[in-house]
């Protein structure tokens, strides 16, 4: 996602969600225009959609009050202010009802995502912090540290919870976390609040897929480390080329003198729980899960290498030893670092 993407804040507000009272602090007014304030959402808005953590989602259901309050302000924004102030009261009866859920502040946005109408609900769960406090005392002035309950993640931290929803399409963007309901963990944000059905995530496909390779390695290569490495390579191409994975060409070019096996790969990714055979993936993840390798020997030694490396002589050979061992020798280094 890029930077360049043009935000426009057409409404904001601000709802208190605190489970220490009886009921919401609903704002009578929308925040007043302020340039920092757009810009600190802006930040957040664009952060959240390139969030690894990011899911698509629908709703569901026929009746659906989230859709319903969604289209009303999709066909007239004037009633930003009345639909924002239900979505609070209905986020806060679902807090009430399950103390784990943490208080926040509720900011609602209107705005527009490159010309297209958006509603961003954005949960900031409380954050503690500390701020100085200068205080009057008969003595003189004491200036001392507090602990400040209810602050703001800050520009830099991430929202924990959050949907952003397209007007015109009513296609959901979420970021959610479990909370126990019931008993159990669960993702009431999108459950519970949304009601809305979900994809996996970015970051959710990345462990599915390499938990399914690093099992189908072990059942059908005794965990053969030169596969492990072609497979992350087969990988690594597959994003440079068409900027996703595509399992069905990993399987093609790791098992092409194969075509049992490669359909046999194809069909264990997917019993998984990977559905998809092509998914996308940030380039954060992409140089963090399949562009290095990290190998560690039984001697304790680890190493990180970029995965263009196995393939290069120049730079690393894996020599076998008569008795048995290897040997790993790391060439043409021009000097040696402290990591």
């Amino acid at each position: 996602m890029s930077e360049e993407i043009n935000i426009t804040i057409k409404n904001l507000i601000v709802h208190i969600l605190d489970n220490n009272l009886h009921m919401p602090v609903i704002s009578d007014q929308e925040h007043p225009e302020d340039e920092e304030i757009d810009e600190f959402v802006k930040k957040h808005i664009l952060k959240i959609l390139k969030d690894e953590n990011l899911k698509t989602a629908r709703f569901i259901g026929e009746n659906n009050k989230m859709r319903e309050l969604s289209e009303s302000i999709a066909m007239n924004n004037s009633q930003f202010k009345p639909v924002t102030d239900e979505i609070a009261v209905e986020l806060f009866g679902i807090m009430q009802k399950h103390v784990d859920i943490p208080s926040a502040d509720l900011l609602c946005t209107f705005f527009e995502l490159d010309a297209a109408p958006h509603l961003a609900v954005l949960k900031f769960n409380y954050k503690p912090s500390y701020i100085h406090y200068v205080q009057t005392l008969q003595a003189g002035r004491v200036n001392s540290i507090v602990k400040q309950k209810t602050s703001l993640p800050t520009e830099g931290q991430k929202v924990e919870e959050c949907a952003i929803i397209n007007l015109f399409s009513l296609d959901i963007k979420l970021i959610e976390k479990k909370y126990e309901i019931n008993g159990e963990k669960e993702f009431y944000f999108s459950t519970l609040f949304l009601n809305c059905t979900s994809d996996l995530s970015s970051k959710e496909k990345v462990k599915l897929f390499k938990k399914a390779t690093e099992s189908f390695n072990k059942q059908y290569f005794e965990e053969d480390f030169s596969k492990t490495i072609e497979i992350r390579q087969a990988v690594t191409e597959s994003l440079d080329q068409n900027a996703v994975v595509d399992v069905v060409e990993v399987a093609e070019n790791v098992f092409r003198q194969n075509p049992e096996l490669k359909q046999t790969y194809v069909e264990y990714v997917e019993k998984a729980g990977l559905r998809d055979k092509t998914f996308e993936v940030s380039e954060s993840v992409a140089d963090k899960s399949f562009r290095r390798q990290r190998i560690k020997t039984d001697t304790g030694i680890e190493i990180n290498l970029p995965i263009e490396y196995y393939k290069d002589n120049d730079k690393l050979e894996f020599i076998n030893n008569v008795d048995g061992t290897i040997s790993i020798v790391i060439k043409n280094v021009a000097r040696i670092m402290d990591a």
